[in-house]
């Protein structure tokens, strides 16, 4: 009984700390790592709480093989360093059996918000704040930005709601 409510505390802790990582994304364009550290330290006591059988194993696998394609996407300049800490952490609650679906939701939630953002940032406010660019150099690198923290995000909702289905 205790174990079952330290899991469900513990995928809710997730959720949140998920949220957090969509709000700052939004509001900063700024990921802390002290969420995506959150979302990796909780991870074990999912593992040891969890009433099902967890492959943490293969869980581990699969978060360092994201983590490693995204240091060579964010070496390109094709992600930011706080997407990749917080998917690579993300993806250790997705597991081998989850993160296929996983990584497709983040994806496409990613392209859509790309979409959405880029036409907002071109058509509804040509330029950033000054609170978010305070120079025109900085202004232009925001303007290519896209806060991909809220498709990691809904992409682990889509994992939460997975885990309270099974």
């Amino acid at each position: 009984m205790a174990s079952a409510f330290v899991d469900q505390i513990s995928i809710v802790a997730f959720l949140g700390l998920l949220a957090w990582a969509a709000f700052s994304d939004f509001r900063t364009y700024l990921i802390p790592n002290s969420v995506s550290l959150g979302v990796a330290l909780l991870y074990p006591a999912h593992v040891l709480a969890s009433a099902a059988p967890v492959d943490w194993v293969g869980a581990l696998v699969v978060a360092g093989c994201v983590l490693l394609v995204g240091f060579v996407m964010f070496a390109m300049r094709l992600a930011g360093g706080g997407d990749v800490k917080l998917l690579a952490a993300a993806s250790l609650w997705a597991g081998p059996m989850q993160i296929l679906p996983f990584l497709l939701l983040t994806t496409l939630a990613g392209g859509l918000l790309a979409a959405m953002t880029l036409n907002y940032l071109r058509y509804v406010r040509p330029w950033p704040s000054n609170v978010l660019a305070p120079d025109e150099a900085a202004a232009l690198k925001l303007r290519g930005s896209v806060p991909y923290g809220i498709a990691i995000a809904l992409g682990g909702l889509w994992l939460v709601v997975q885990m309270f289905a099974h």
